[in-house]
């Protein structure tokens, strides 16, 4: 449609119609690069219009720009407007922007200035719903549906809403004392109903239908794993080859949020599309209401309108899924995509759901963090059928730790790294060549390899390397990533006057080439599960240093292959410098020190051995096979 959409704009430009259309359209592919600019430009064309103004800040607000949002909702809705419809609507701007105080201050005001007018406390309701604030929905509809000719819509939504209340109380009748939003204590209870649900007897030799599920196949670690083990697991399939002693029958399925190629999350698609996995996309699948995903328990009929939206985003639309193409296992990645796809398994039927955690638990990244995480993991772990999975052993006994659950819940498979290419593209050597005769008097390369985040600490390391320059002023440095910060640290490399000393790759497929030019790899999360990046850079011969975030000390032998900063917080610069000085020299002054660190690491996290164990864990290996003791270290 965009196209045709678009050959209109040019004839229409002034065309309200036309230009809502346009950019809603491109909403619908899911193009993240240049929405907020696109429905910005709408807005500003067309002020009044209520739909560009609500897309406009639920833009700003994905993109954590809320404050600005804020500046340009007063600059239109100045103070509490006097009439109910602008009320309205900045209530709902308010939301949009998840100031959800102020949208409840706003809502309130319209109940007592404006009580006779129903669509005030009806659209509040809706916004109460979602809140996880049933009580007070039903309270703030009691008006409208006692009315003798009360809206029908608001009748359905007042008799559901006591519904859910009703089976809630009964189910978790301390729910209120817990003093958290209703639908964390909703997820745990529809969780809850297939504690008791039959799993049939796993056939150990074999592998069925398994189905690989995360947000996307974008560019970080963990999606390489998953494409890396859906590819060898297809490929093993398709010419008939056990592994670890299994069949595998499949067939093999990656399932994904998006696979938006502006979003970049199709990175990883190539290397499954080359070993002909089925992908989808969840955005692309049609939701299905409710009532027609035939399920037969009522409490959890009724228990299903207030999921969280994350929830029922993937229950409307995975349920279907499961269920036609008779998944066996769920292979589930990371904590959101646990939180859209752990329930809809259930309800399908899925036999095996395996979730895999790759960092630390959200209750210690703040940002990342949801209300119903602790709750729907507790949930799960009392699920017959469903299991548990690590990269690492820092992360799996910081998950049990957080849910209070024993270490044998937990298998722990290292990733398997493969040695990445050292061919460059064209333009690689270019600029590495310009960047050689910049600094041509560099003895040393060290380098980093990381995605340009908050989790990542970039303006750390740019801080370091400045730091370890004035020290050494004969090293240079190479810095492989994209992301949300990159301008900002570039900007910080020009004010500390180290601009020239560092080239900035940006994101780059052909980072083995990069490795081959550095003496060394730093690397400085706050947040890490076991990072590839380190492996990677130990595949290629090059020594590294990395803060003790998450699994990361796991990555590499201490003293041998790296060396780890004191703290993940506090990091002593003068000493990281040290120790990265340190490896540089193990570099430098023995010519055998790369054979031998590529053949630890080589050992240690073999593709072979990581997809074998994982087989392992998703068919039900025997004791035998996955040791009890501890956490279940299948390595």
């Amino acid at each position: 449609m965009l196209p045709r959409l678009k050959h209109l704009l040019s004839r229409f430009p002034d065309e309200l119609d036309t230009n809502l259309a346009h950019a809603l359209v491109t909403e619908m592919t899911r193009v993240r690069e240049g929405m907020l600019e696109l429905w910005t430009e709408v807005h500003e064309r067309f002020p009044g219009n209520f739909k560009a103004f609500q897309y406009r800040l639920r833009w700003l607000s994905r993109l954590r720009r809320v404050s600005e949002g804020l500046d340009i909702l007063e600059k239109h809705y100045p103070s509490l407007p006097l009439d109910v419809d602008a009320r309205l609507n900045k209530a709902e701007l308010l939301t949009e922007l998840r100031e959800i105080a102020g949208a409840r201050q706003v809502f309130d005001s319209i109940l007592s200035e404006f009580p006779d007018v129903v669509r005030g406390p009806v659209q509040y309701a809706k916004r109460l719903r979602d809140w996880g604030e049933l009580d007070r929905a039903v309270e703030v509809l009691a008006p409208v549906v006692s009315q003798p000719h009360a809206p029908k819509a608001a009748i359905a939504m007042s008799e559901e809403l006591q519904r859910g209340l009703a089976t809630l109380d009964r189910l978790a009748s301390d729910w209120r004392s817990a003093e958290l939003p209703s639908y964390v204590t909703v997820l745990q209870c529809a969780i809850g109903r297939f504690a008791d649900r039959f799993v049939s007897a796993i056939d150990h030799s074999r592998l069925g239908s398994v189905t690989l599920i995360t947000g996307s196949l974008g560019t970080g670690g963990a999606e390489r794993q998953l494409a890396r083990t859906a590819a060898r697991l297809e490929r093993a399939r398709r010419i008939g080859s056990d592994i670890a002693s299994r069949q595998i029958r499949g067939p093999v399925q990656v399932v994904v949020k998006s696979l938006a190629h502006d979003g970049n999350h199709d990175f990883f698609l190539p290397m499954i599309a080359s070993e002909r996995v089925e992908s989808y996309q969840i955005d692309n699948m049609k939701p299905v209401p409710h009532g027609d995903l035939t399920i037969a328990d009522e409490d959890l009929r009724c228990l299903l309108p207030f999921i969280p939206a994350h929830a029922n985003y993937g229950v409307q639309r995975l349920v279907q899924h499961f269920r036609a193409n008779r998944t066996e296992v769920a292979y589930i990645w990371q904590d959101g995509a646990v939180l859209f796809a752990a329930l809809a398994a259930l309800i399908a039927g899925v036999p095996r759901i395996v979730l895999n955690v790759r960092g630390l638990p959200p209750i210690l990244r703040p940002h990342l963090y949801r209300a119903e995480y602790g709750a729907m993991y507790k949930a799960l772990a009392g699920i017959p059928g469903v299991e548990f999975m690590s990269n690492s052993v820092a992360v799996a006994r910081a998950y049990c730790d957080w849910l209070d659950l024993p270490a044998t819940r937990f298998a722990v498979v290292y990733n398997g790294v493969e040695r990445l290419p050292p061919d460059p593209a064209h333009p690689d050597e270019e600029r590495w060549s310009a960047f050689e005769k910049r600094t041509a008097d560099a003895t040393e390369t060290i380098g980093g390899v990381f995605r340009i985040d908050i989790d990542k600490r970039p303006e750390l390391w740019i801080e370091f390397a400045c730091q370890y320059y004035r020290r050494h002023p004969r090293a240079r440095f190479v810095l492989v990533g994209s992301g949300p910060l990159f301008a900002r640290v570039r900007q910080q490399a020009s004010d500390l006057g180290i601009a020239d000393r560092i080239l900035f790759v940006g994101r780059s497929s052909t980072v083995g080439y990069w490795l081959t030019k550095m003496d060394a790899l730093v690397l400085l999360s706050r947040f890490e599960g076991l990072p590839n990046v380190l492996i990677e850079a130990q595949m290629a011969g090059i020594p590294v240093v990395s803060t003790p975030a998450g699994g990361a000390c796991e990555a590499f032998v201490h003293g041998v292959t790296g060396l780890a900063a004191d703290t993940v917080e506090n990091v002593d610069i003068e000493s990281l410098c040290r120790k990265v000085m340190q490896i540089v020299a193990w570099s430098l002054s023995n010519r055998y020190i790369q054979s031998s660190i590529r053949q630890i690491a080589s050992e240690k996290f073999s593709t072979q051995s990581m997809v074998e164990k994982t087989i392992r864990v998703l068919t039900g290996g025997t004791e035998a096979e996955i040791p009890d003791s501890g956490i279940l270290e299948a390595v």
